[in-house]
């Protein structure tokens, strides 16, 4: 795997972002924007899956919140990948790579399981079960942006 991640890193478009600064910024940039998108989006309807902003209509809201956290999602991956390739064998070796990789794997698993299931229909949902996904969520998703900074801290 270690061929891999070198072809990646020494290829045209990895060196490319690696040394130009404001591509790499404009990528990094990007990523960021993306995973507040994502988080927050996702936050506010975890958030009124457990109980909070009960005037709020779970089905209408998640019909505004799913889309957006989608497109996020594939925004942070794309960046997110672009941000890797630089740095591919390096943060292949990372632990804390490797934990945000697995929480972000479980997050999306768990998030596309539960909207399969229930889909736009949370109503349907015991109040119980609501809070528990809400909760999972919450947790899976702080992790994963919990993680992603401490590639920083760590490995800066």
């Amino acid at each position: 795997m270690t061929a891999v991640w070198s072809a990646l890193q020494t290829s045209d478009l990895a060196v490319w972002i690696n040394f130009s600064r404001w591509v790499y910024a404009g990528i990094a940039t990007a990523h960021v924007l993306s995973i507040a998108v994502l988080i927050g989006s996702i936050l506010m309807l975890d958030l009124r899956l457990i109980g909070f902003a009960r005037w709020l209509d779970i089905e209408h809201l998640a019909r505004l919140a799913v889309p957006v956290a989608g497109t996020a999602l594939v925004c942070a991956i794309v960046s997110g990948g672009l941000l890797f390739i630089g740095r591919a064998a390096e943060y292949a070796a990372f632990g804390t790579f490797q934990i945000k990789i697995a929480l972000i794997a479980v997050a999306v698993a768990v998030t596309a399981t539960v909207h399969r299931r229930y889909g736009l229909y949370f109503q349907r949902v015991t109040a119980r079960r609501r809070v528990q996904i809400g909760s999972a969520s919450i947790c899976l998703w702080l992790g994963v942006a919990i993680a992603g900074r401490m590639i920083a801290f760590v490995h800066g």
